[in-house]
């Protein structure tokens, strides 16, 4: 699954609340835990000894759910996307 997918996706849906990675995967046509792979690079963890773009926050709740949120520099990066064919 291509980055940029989940980044638009992201932009779309993102009202400040997150977006259930359910609701993503069901949207993507991916494995939550593709997502959860996918969002953990795109995040601000620190993968081989680099820090990611910082552009997605995940959040998982007491109850187990995962939420993925749209940070202030991800929006910027999915906005400056060109849309998909």
């Amino acid at each position: 699954m291509a980055e940029h997918a989940l980044l638009r996706l992201l932009l779309e849906l993102d009202e400040g609340r997150g977006v259930a990675l359910a609701r993503l995967a069901k949207r993507l046509d991916e494995r939550v835990s593709v997502l959860l792979r996918e969002g953990t690079a795109l995040s601000a963890a620190v993968i081989g000894g680099a820090p990611g773009p910082g552009w997605v926050r995940l959040v998982c709740d007491d109850a187990g759910r995962w939420t993925a949120h749209l940070t202030p520099a991800g929006r910027e990066a999915a906005q400056q996307l060109t849309p998909p064919p």
